[in-house]
């Protein structure tokens, strides 16, 4: 009696490599994308963070000349460049029509809610945002934000 010489995998061995795979391809699916939403909004936070503290500084540092009869700083701040533009107004100026945002009910900028639901649990985050608009009271606290 003779052995064959057995070569290749049969395809049993086939279909248990590829469902090994497909089991390891399942689960890491999910842990990548909560770790690209924790990317995305600590981004996102960061950059608030900077947005805020251009905007806190520039109303500190404006004279009442400046201010004027004015009670709301608007400022924009353009992600991709770190530049920020400053406009003085009576009231709370926001293009609502492009930009997500809401009333920031307190400065600690992870607590900060987007009115327009982006994710489950609607944070600050759930995409990545090029423009963070601010608003800061003549005080500077921050009244309310937007992002786009």
């Amino acid at each position: 009696m003779t052995k064959k010489n057995k070569k290749g995998f049969t395809l049993a061995e086939l279909l248990v490599v590829v469902a090994i795979i497909a089991v390891l391809v399942a689960v890491s699916i999910p842990i990548f994308t909560a770790q690209l939403e924790k990317a995305r909004l600590a981004t996102n936070q960061a950059n608030a963070r900077a947005a805020k503290a251009e905007a806190v500084a520039y109303v500190l540092g404006s004279s009442d000349a400046e201010k004027g009869t004015n009670t709301v700083l608007n400022v924009t701040y353009t992600v991709g460049t770190g530049e920020a533009t400053y406009a003085w107004a009576k009231a709370d100026k926001a293009d609502t029509g492009t930009l997500v945002g809401g009333t920031a009910a307190d400065t600690n900028i992870p607590n900060w809610t987007t009115t327009t639901k982006v994710g489950a649990d609607e944070s600050l985050g759930k995409k990545q945002y090029s423009t963070i608009v601010v608003n800061v009271n003549s005080s500077g606290t921050v009244t309310s934000y937007y992002a786009s």
